[in-house]
């Protein structure tokens, strides 16, 4: 395997520069040159359409019913809906395309990515946040792509009033830039209202789901009830108060945004005709085209916080993207995993273990050990001493740092390490237990039936037909239908991690008294970790951890096989649980000084 750099080593990258565009794909010099030439289209014959109505209204105050304005005004409404329809629709195909390939990336981080990066409790939190900015970001899409149609709208509409009056659009210019400048600076304010509200928010949240998942110790005890209730009111009532004043300053820009438009229509209509600068004919044209402007600019006024939040969700979903290698599904080389094989080993493995608030990580190793097939390796150790974590590295869930696995004493290379990951079935202490059955070819559903039985649960989980599992069990049954499925599967390495933690006494001694050698019987290796006493009776090797170090290896046979010693025949024949079942091979083991 080699040394390797973990991915949760890597120093957290800094924040990009905020950038919409390059994440919903429309960076594209491509994909923007047909959307501006759309949206011009578009917004020319909107134009056109408008000057119509202006021409005909011209003509009934000569007194004139013109036919030709009509039928323009006709074809360019037409025009200016296919292509206004064409720019929205390529604006959200190609946006919400490229959202579609950020959750694909997702995908492939948490199916193909470092196990270490997904246990995270930080990685998690960061998944979560993830949607939560692709879903912000999609919300907001629809109303952005109309906004920036009804800008290209307003662009070609100045364009037109500059042709009428340079002086009205000169001073319509200045006003807007002016105008501008203070609604940027104000909606920069807000934005830092938002993002604090924002920030209270999710003290909020987080203060509820502690009293939900407390909500026992919280009952029994007043004092602590009523300190978090009193934090999480203080967090309640600073986000009212950041909504409110989100909501003046909102209220009082729009406010004053409209006040603005409506006043500068004034000023063409009331004071220009008199100044000269505009001649009495022009006057219906010129206000038509400045009313025809506010609505427009009102809907691109409206999208500015739209388009801030979006932008704010943007930069950090970048920067969650940039700590995620890119990756991509390929093809295995090998067809199927072996079923069989002759031993696993582990030589000189190192792995640093970096989660939550650790300042340092926790290392396990180096450690040699080599488990031959049939074998039953218990692994204990005190709490936090590296029993799960070494669980971990044995399948490569955990890829490590330094040293190699082998198998049948080849290197596990990446193309080999779906197909030896394949080897083994687990149920962890965080195991997930999935709604549905595995419906492959090599899940024995009749063997899936009898461990049911076996473990006496099959009266909780009806055979239904369908694949369907009844999940509403408590943590012990769900271990048990947990260990039937991966019997199931009949992978050649059952891993299990404290699987009687859960268990009532009846199961605890039936884990080592039966079960470990019903898997035997089965022909299976099997490795686990317990805390329930000596599990000697039952192991070939017992590894005891101890700060991340093999220490104390205890033996459990006589024989010496290549520097380990063989379990006697006699302790084989002593266990009728094991059937006919051969004497396994034993572990090798090298206590590393």
């Amino acid at each position: 395997m080699g040394k390797r750099t973990s991915s949760s080593n890597r120093p957290p990258p800094s924040r990009p520069p905020s950038s919409l565009l390059p994440l919903i794909g429309l960076a594209d010099r491509s994909i923007l040159t047909r959307l501006v030439v759309t949206g011009c289209v578009a917004a020319t014959a909107n134009l056109i359409s408008l000057m119509s109505l202006s021409a005909e209204l011209s003509g009934w105050m000569r007194g004139e019913v013109l036919d030709t304005p009509f039928l323009i005004f006709c074809l360019s409404l037409l025009v200016s809906y296919a292509f206004a329809k064409r720019f929205v629709s390529l604006t959200l195909t190609t946006a919400f395309s490229a959202l579609a390939e950020v959750r694909r990336r997702f995908l492939r981080h948490v199916t193909l990515g470092g196990h270490a990066d997904i246990l995270d409790l930080q990685a998690k939190r960061s998944f979560d946040l993830g949607n939560h900015h692709l879903e912000r970001i999609a919300a907001l899409l629809p109303n952005l792509s109309i906004a920036a149609n009804m800008m290209l709208v307003a662009a070609v509409a100045y364009l037109y009033l500059w042709t009428l009056s340079t002086v009205g659009a000169t001073l319509l210019l200045v006003a807007a830039l002016l105008v501008g400048g203070w609604y940027v600076r104000e909606a920069q304010r807000t934005r830092s209202l938002l993002s604090d509200a924002k920030e209270s928010e999710l003290r909020m949240l987080q203060g509820f789901s502690e009293l939900v998942g407390g909500n026992a110790e919280v009952k029994l005890g007043k004092a602590r009830r009523d300190e978090l209730s009193q934090a999480v009111e203080a967090d309640v009532a600073r986000w009212e108060e950041l909504k409110r004043r989100h909501g003046r300053n909102l209220g009082e820009l729009f406010s004053w945004i409209a006040t603005i438009i409506i006043g500068f229509s004034a000023v063409f209509v009331f004071i220009f005709p008199r100044m000269g600068a505009m001649s009495v004919s022009e006057l219906p044209l010129v206000t038509s085209v400045i009313l025809f402007l506010a609505r427009p600019l009102s809907k691109f006024l409206n999208a500015v916080p739209d388009y801030v939040a979006a932008e704010d969700a943007a930069a950090q979903l970048t920067a969650l993207l940039g700590t995620m290698p890119a990756l991509e599904y390929a093809p295995s080389r090998t067809a199927r995993a072996p079923r069989r094989f002759s031993s696993i080993e582990l030589r000189g493995v190192s792995f640093a273990y970096r989660a939550g608030l650790r300042p340092e990580p926790f290392v396990i190793g180096p450690i040699d050990l080599t488990i031959p097939a049939g074998s039953v390796v218990g692994i204990v150790g005190s709490n936090g001493s590296g029993k799960s974590t070494l669980l971990r590295v044995i399948p490569l869930l955990f890829r490590p740092d330094e040293g190699q696995v082998l198998l049948d004493g080849q290197p596990v290379e990446t193309d080999r390490l779906e197909a030896y990951r394949d080897l083994f079935c687990a149920v962890f202490q965080d195991h997930h237990l999935f709604t549905r059955l595995p419906q492959g070819p090599g899940f024995d559903a009749e063997l899936f039936r009898e461990m049911l039985a076996y473990l006496k649960i099959d009266h909780l989980v009806p055979d239904t037909g369908n694949g369907l599992l009844n999940r509403d069990l408590s943590k012990g049954q769900r271990r048990r239908v947990a260990l039937a499925v991966a019997v199931a599967e009949g992978r050649p390495v059952v891993i299990l991690d404290e699987w009687t933690s859960d268990q009532d006494a009846e199961f605890r001694t039936r884990f080592t008294n039966e079960i470990i050698g019903k898997l035997r019987a089965l022909g299976r290796t099997v490795i686990f970790v317990s805390h329930d006493g000596d599990v000697s009776s039952v192991c070939d090797v017992i590894i005891r951890m101890t700060n991340g170090r093999m220490t104390n290896d205890r033996m459990t046979n006589t024989e010496t096989i290549d520097g380990a010693t063989d379990m006697p025949a006699a302790t084989a024949a002593s266990r009728p649980d094991m059937g006919s079942a051969s004497a396994p091979a034993m572990a090798c083991l090298q206590e590393t000084a």
